[in-house]
């Protein structure tokens, strides 16, 4: 069975390889939310975590994860990232097994922004009319063992991105698969994320860098998009656990389709699996290539809340931070 897992996820990685080379457009998908890093242990991390985080995080890095719930059989997460330019991407999501049937999660994405005033051709200083932002996703996923070394996940998700009278909703599908080895805790796994239909903003723009259009009051309608779609592949393991101290590295290569692979390292530092110290490095990323965080395992009672922070430097953009918050039951 254990071989019957791991050819599986050779054969998806494959596939993944060969898919993938057919991508080389830069800045031509939408819904752009959906590629900021969710959690802070993922952030700090480099978000080289494909096949580390685990719990109720997992549905927005790799569903496949899912099943890895810390001794509970509920988990719940909430994260906040304060972006640049006023932004705010917030995400919630809640896991539970069910028995032999599998785990079972549902999670929420968005991103708000603050009041902007409208500004046209005619008054590029503003109108005196405002607008705000508010994307966001709602995802259903399942996870399960196919051995006791193999799991897979799905997610379905609803997606909604609009802008003033500009918008559109559409589906989306990520999936995933983590094979888990004696050696070393070394786990390798892969993730297909925001895979769906190309998709059209409703309603008609003026061109004005076509006379055609703008001349004779001519709008035109919007072209297709595609949603940006990720192929992620990592490899983890422990290169140290011993007397309650434990090293973890991980590496991860994302092929997206709107821009060129990257390549991301990180590293976790864990003592007593309580108190954690993280960093990351994002190799080929224009900006936000250093990051680091921590993180702090408290008991309530019966129910565990783990709390992590995360710093990124985000270069000419300055910087961002989240927290993040899980709690198993």
């Amino acid at each position: 069975m254990e071989r019957k897992g791991m050819i599986i996820v050779l054969l998806l990685s494959t596939v993944v390889t060969l898919y993938s080379k057919q991508f080389a457009p830069v800045g031509t998908t939408v819904a752009q939310f959906l590629e900021i890093g969710v959690g802070a242990r993922g952030a700090a991390m480099g978000e080289a975590v494909t096949t580390v985080v685990n719990g109720a995080c997992a549905v927005f890095w790799n569903p496949a994860n899912i099943v890895d719930l810390q001794g509970g059989k509920m988990e719940g997460f909430s994260s906040i990232t304060n972006w640049p330019a006023g932004i705010t991407l917030g995400a919630i999501s809640f896991s539970f097994k069910l028995g032999n049937i599998g785990t079972f999660a549902i999670s929420s994405l968005y991103l708000k922004t603050d009041d902007m005033e409208i500004t046209t051709v005619f008054n590029p200083d503003g109108t005196g009319d405002y607008f705000n932002i508010s994307n966001y996703s709602i995802g259903l996923s399942y996870s399960r063992y196919l051995t006791d070394k193999v799991s897979i996940g799905l997610t379905a998700k609803a997606i909604h991105e609009g802008y003033l009278d500009y918008k559109y909703t559409t589906w989306g599908l990520d999936m995933g698969t983590l094979y888990r080895t004696n050696f070393h805790n070394m786990k390798i796994g892969m993730s297909i994320l925001h895979f769906g239909p190309e998709v059209r903003f409703s309603g008609e723009y003026i061109d004005y860098s076509d006379p055609k259009s703008y001349s004779v009051n001519s709008p035109k309608k919007f072209e297709l998009y595609s949603l940006p779609i990720n192929f992620r592949f990592g490899v983890s393991l422990d290169i140290m656990n011993t007397g309650g101290q434990r090293i973890t590295t991980s590496g991860d290569l994302i092929h997206p389709n709107n821009n060129l692979e990257q390549y991301n390292l990180g590293v976790e530092y864990s003592l007593n699996e309580k108190f954690f110290l993280r960093s990351g490095y994002r190799f080929t990323s224009d900006n936000g290539k250093l990051s680091f965080g921590g993180g702090m395992k408290l008991s309530i009672g019966s129910v565990l809340m783990i709390v992590d922070y995360a710093y990124s430097d985000l270069g000419i953009l300055t910087k961002a931070n989240r927290l993040s918050l899980r709690f198993i039951m």
